[in-house]
């Protein structure tokens, strides 16, 4: 049975950086490549193998928003478009547009 892995993110009222712990592999990859183009964004706290990542990150770098679900008007839309506009997208093999185009 795997284990549960947990992210916490805590910062103070009014304070200008973020804290994260973290063995979400997405996140972690996030911080590591910001602080290789912003090293004063983020301050390393902890980075131990295998996952684990505690860092503090400057909350003007940091964002994280609430996503309502779609409706199923708007998934039907969002599909309809995609199938009017598949020309445009990328790695589409199997299509016979680009079969022809090959």
């Amino acid at each position: 049975m795997s284990k549960t892995k947990e992210t916490h993110l805590w910062f103070a009222n009014g304070d200008d950086e973020i804290q994260i712990e973290s063995c979400w592999k997405e996140l972690n990859k996030s911080v590591l490549n910001l602080q290789k183009d912003e090293p004063s964004a983020v301050y390393i706290i902890d980075d131990e193998p295998p996952g684990f990542l505690r860092a503090a990150v400057k909350l003007k770098n940091f964002t994280f928003r609430i996503m309502h679900s779609q409706s199923q008007e708007a998934k039907k839309a969002f599909s309809a478009n995609g199938k009017r506009n598949q020309k445009n997208l990328k790695n589409t093999k199997g299509c016979d547009e680009n079969a022809e185009s090959s």
